[in-house]
């Protein structure tokens, strides 16, 4: 079980919250932690943000704010503003790099377009739905067939995935990034 932070931007949570499956993730983390930012964008659908609520009562899920008048939330606007890539970033993203630049932790993202920038210029250690999955297969917690069905599942419900199968990811990235 990983003790590191790992602070999650919605695309990569909610592959496994559409599926409604976090079982994976309760196995292989303590605990996950998302921006506020990120709550956000999950109560925009509301049974998505029921089974967030449901990870936060079990006390699984930890939101966390950036405040404002702090160096954090100026770090957060200027990537929003694009004024430290070349690009701006959403808010999400944005939130998630921040916690995970100023908490020395991980970033969860399956958005590397976005983030690929950042992650170089801080140094920020990326992980994706693909790399928990991997881990997962090498922990023994799931088999290469339940790994590509999980994969489906979430394709299924519109998720971006790199791959179109969960063999093909493994194949190309035997060895989880974390």
């Amino acid at each position: 079980m990983s003790d590191e932070n790992i602070f999650y931007d919605t695309d990569c949570l909610s592959c496994f919250i559409s599926i409604d499956d976090v079982s994976i993730l309760k196995k292989l983390f303590k605990k996950i932690i998302i921006p506020d930012e990120v709550y956000t964008e999950f109560s925009r659908i509301p049974i998505l943000k029921n089974r967030v609520d449901t990870l936060v009562d079990e006390d699984f899920l930890e939101i966390t704010d950036i405040y404002t008048n702090t160096d954090e939330y100026d770090f957060y606007t200027k990537l929003c503003n694009g004024e430290l890539t070349s690009r701006k970033i959403g808010n999400g993203e944005a939130a998630a790099i921040t916690l995970a630049v100023k908490n020395n932790g991980i970033l969860a993202s399956n958005n590397t377009k976005d983030v690929k920038e950042a992650i170089k210029i801080y140094g920020i250690k990326q992980i994706k739905t693909g790399d928990i999955l991997v881990k997962a297969y090498n922990c023994g917690i799931i088999s290469k067939n339940e790994g590509n069905d999980i994969w489906k599942k979430m394709l299924k419900q519109n998720r971006y995935l790199t791959e179109k199968t969960f063999l093909r990811y493994l194949k190309k990235y035997p060895q989880s990034k974390f």
